[in-house]
């Protein structure tokens, strides 16, 4: 058979409904991918193959029976460790959770893939409760890029993303709360979508007070494999009365198949915020190209965030935000056993635990303030093109804060906007910079338009082509 290490979700279900492969052939794959691979790379934090061989089996027989088990049927699928999933701890990537029992349930996200057909294998790393942009722990470690194994994926969805380049799994789920599926998807050369704010619903379980700038997302090798999964993800649930209902135009999927009108796209460079690297706007203008010679009209502007004078001030307010939001939900874990965090984790919830009402004003008229920007863009724009990040991927241990903000090179200074405005947003591969590793460009949509914003970053991918990791290094 055919090495099936880096086919797409598509393609391996496509096979697994022909009959082709069966589930079970193919969960033996996975399996001996991640044992060959994962040491390496600590993407993967808690897999039960027995069980994952039980389930393909069963599935094998509804195949036999001529049933159809759905969209996903047989894929084996990743699950990022802050989504409950039955069977398996959900340990919020934290030393403090190790030990949590077994999730009882599914959460909605995760039942929706398994009532498609996929088989949940196990878990990947985040940085405690999602808190940081590299993947790292007390509790399972360091998460490495299966580019340069001295590079960070990324985070919070660093192990998603790491597990599905180096082609352990077709599809992870991952989540996006200020570029937590976007950046670790530009740094390991892969298409990652953050969906209108409550595209994907969220629940039973989640922060309290959350303040509506996460979304829930999946992490795969292609755009197609983004609508897939958007298809089986997408629509309203009780468990989250933010989610929005599905879309009245049907199947992403299927709309990837025709034609984009002629889009008027705003091309923004920096936002007043960032300096990206010269290999990044390189990327940009490469994609500006493509999408001019497909026919679009472009043109840049030099758009400069709100607050842009006094940056990073609004970029420290927001993350202490979020940091007091974290803090509320971990209050009664903190006060009992403290020690059992990670140190910098909890310096951040304790100041996070310090928010003022004056802060928390600023905060939320800062946000008004974004989405009367944006609103105003998008008058004059179908589709924005801007940088995902400024640089190729840092260190794994973690990039230098204080030296990124002096440079212009903060993390999320290009996608946490989106995040705040709730407008869809996607990372799309752009080649390689001259260390070797995947730039990307970000597109981003007016709200609830997922579908033009797939149909363009399809455009891209077909010009610049997939990426995929050199041979030399695990996963290659």
């Amino acid at each position: 058979m055919t090495d099936l290490t880096y086919a797409t979700a598509t393609e391996l279900v496509g096979l697994v409904k022909g009959g082709a492969l069966s589930p079970r052939e193919l969960t033996d794959r996975t399996l001996e991918r991640i044992a060959a691979v994962d040491p390496a790379l600590g993407s993967v934090v808690a897999l039960d193959p027995e069980r994952a061989r039980a389930e393909a089996d069963a599935l094998t027989e509804r195949l036999a029976r001529g049933e159809d088990p759905g969209p996903l049927a047989g894929l084996p699928v990743l699950v990022k460790d802050l989504e409950d999933a039955a069977g398996f701890p959900t340990t919020r990537g934290t030393r403090a959770f190790r030990e949590a029992p077994p999730a009882a349930h599914d959460g909605t996200h995760v039942a929706r893939l398994r009532a498609a057909g996929a088989l949940i294998i196990g878990k990947t790393n985040t940085p405690p409760v999602g808190a940081a942009v590299h993947t790292a722990n007390d509790a399972f470690g360091i998460t490495r890029n299966p580019w340069n194994r001295d590079r960070s994926p990324g985070g919070s969805s660093g192990g998603a993303a790491a597990a599905v380049a180096a082609g352990l799994v077709a599809l992870g789920t991952a989540g996006d709360g200020g570029g937590s599926t976007r950046i670790p998807a530009a740094l390991c050369g892969l298409p990652g979508l953050k969906p209108s704010r409550g595209r994907i619903p969220q629940g039973p379980a989640r922060m309290p007070n959350w303040p509506q700038n996460t979304c829930l997302t999946g992490m795969a090798r292609t755009v197609r494999d983004t609508a897939l999964h958007l298809d089986v993800a997408a629509g309203y649930h009780p468990s989250d009365p933010y989610s929005l209902p599905a879309p009245p135009s049907g199947s992403y999927l299927a709309a990837l198949e025709r034609p984009l009108r002629v889009q008027r796209v705003g091309v923004l460079t920096t936002l007043g915020v960032a300096t990206p690297r010269p290999e990044m706007l390189g990327a940009l203008r490469r994609v500006a190209e493509v999408l001019r010679g497909a026919g679009h009209e472009l043109r840049e502007e030099e758009a400069v965030l709100p607050g842009a004078d006094a940056y990073p001030h609004p970029f420290r307010l927001r993350q202490k935000v979020l940091a007091y939001n974290r803090w509320l939900g971990l209050i009664d874990e903190l006060a009992a056993r403290r020690q059992d965090f990670e140190p910098w984790f909890v310096r951040l919830l304790e100041d996070g635990s310090g928010l003022t009402p004056e802060e928390a004003a600023a905060h939320w008229a800062h946000r008004a303030r974004l989405d009367q920007w944006t609103a105003e863009l998008f008058e004059r724009y179908d589709l924005l093109l801007l940088p995902t990040v400024p640089t190729t991927a840092w260190p794994a241990e973690g990039p230098d804060t204080l030296t990124a903000i002096r440079e212009g090179t903060l993390p999320i200074a290009v996608t946490s906007v989106f995040n705040d405005t709730g407008h869809p947003a996607i990372s799309v591969p752009a080649g390689l910079a001259p260390d070797g590793l995947p730039c990307s460009v970000q597109l981003v949509a007016p709200h609830h338009r997922e579908d033009r914003l797939l149909a363009a970053a399809l455009l891209v991918e077909e010009a610049e082509g997939s990426l995929r990791p050199p041979a030399s290094v695990p996963g290659g």
